[in-house]
């Protein structure tokens, strides 16, 4: 059966949360490379990017349903989503109004089910269906509220908001009040070899965030002596230029790794077991008897990138908050939830004019 008038979707709207989407998934990638970018997992930036990842799929699934189009037949509605739709028969409607919020005219339909709220800026074919609804005999009232009736918007979503909220916020304060954690240089041991191939030297780049040089020497096959972002950052990385097979290097290693990875004496973590086996973290460089990165300017590099990250933190204790009170809102309100007050009759009368004209 053919319909008397096809609705068809904004695809200009649609444009514009694809640009949202975009932008959103762009910003939550970066935070979870950060939190991927050190040795170690780093939980709460974890936390933090899962949380604002949630918060940003959540005010895309809330814009998302507002985004409809109806297809009007002889004897029913198909009210259509992009990904569902719904077939409301004459027979279920009891009335119908039209609202106007923030300047935006809305059909609201009442039905014996959930009512049906539809922007007129988004339906090509809002005339032919108050048309309908009009020859369907149809009652109009003037003091139709707009409801939001959404599946997402319940009790459990405002109970999820809240836990999330409440952890990114948590972990946000942690990582504003907690003390800086340092290298101790005690728990180091100094390792002197020759390198067996230049080192590798990663840059900062679109596909590298972080920068990082990889050293081989001869004396310890297999291994990766790795210099981190941290270090990466304490380096002139143009002093390595010259360096090749037989460069006598001097560097620092954890005492628990040389004894874990090298000479096996300890047990290995989960960690160590399952995450870069065969890779040791660097914490101070000597090459040609030059120092190019020692354990104190490491912490210092390491210092300044943590209170550089701390930058966010309000940020995300803004966005923390707003998530555990609107959380909070959705749990104390009903099912439905009214978004506009009884409108007076003279404004919705001169929105019917209009349509009748």
């Amino acid at each position: 059966m053919a319909p008397i008038s096809k609705g068809k979707f904004n695809n200009r709207q649609w444009l514009l949360i694809l640009i949202l989407f975009s932008m959103m998934s762009v910003i939550s990638f970066y935070i979870f490379q950060h939190a991927f970018a050190y040795r170690y997992v780093q939980v709460d930036v974890l936390v933090a990017a899962t949380s604002l990842t949630l918060f940003f799929f959540f005010i895309l699934l809330v814009t998302m349903q507002g985004f409809k189009a109806v297809d009007i037949y002889e004897e029913q509605l198909t009210v259509k989503w992009r990904f569902s739709s719904r077939i409301v028969d004459k027979s279920e409607i009891t009335a119908y109004g039209i609202t106007t919020r923030k300047q935006i005219n809305y059909v609201i339909i009442k039905t014996t089910g959930d009512d049906v709220v539809l922007p007129e800026l988004l339906l090509n074919n809002f005339e032919d269906l108050i048309h309908q609804l009009q020859l369907w005999r149809i009652k109009q009232k003037f003091e139709l509220p707009i409801t939001r009736d959404a599946r997402f918007e319940n009790r459990g979503t405002g109970v999820m908001l809240m836990i999330v909220g409440s952890f990114l916020l948590g972990f946000t304060i942690k990582s504003v009040i907690s003390p800086e954690f340092s290298v101790d240089g005690s728990k180091l041991i100094t390792l002197s070899g020759q390198l067996s191939m230049p080192p590798e030297i990663k840059v900062p780049s679109s596909k590298n965030a972080y920068g990082s040089i990889q050293l081989y020497l001869i004396e310890y096959p297999g291994i990766n002596f790795n210099i981190d972002a941290v270090g990466f950052n304490s380096i002139n990385a143009k002093q390595l230029l010259g360096a090749g097979r037989g460069t006598p290097v001097e560097l620092s290693v954890l005492k628990h790794e040389y004894a874990v990875k090298i000479r096996k004496t300890e047990a290995p973590g989960y960690f160590e077991t399952n995450y870069q086996w065969t890779t040791i973290y660097t914490y101070s460089l000597t090459m040609n008897g030059d120092p190019l990165l020692t354990v104190d300017s490491y912490n210092e590099s390491k210092h300044s990138l943590d209170n550089s990250n701390k930058k966010w933190s309000v940020l995300i204790a803004i966005i923390s908050i707003s998530m555990f009170t609107y959380g909070f809102i959705l749990y104390r309100q009903r099912h439905k939830v009214p978004l506009t007050s009884a409108k007076t009759q003279p404004p919705v009368k001169a929105a019917a004019e209009k349509v009748k004209g």
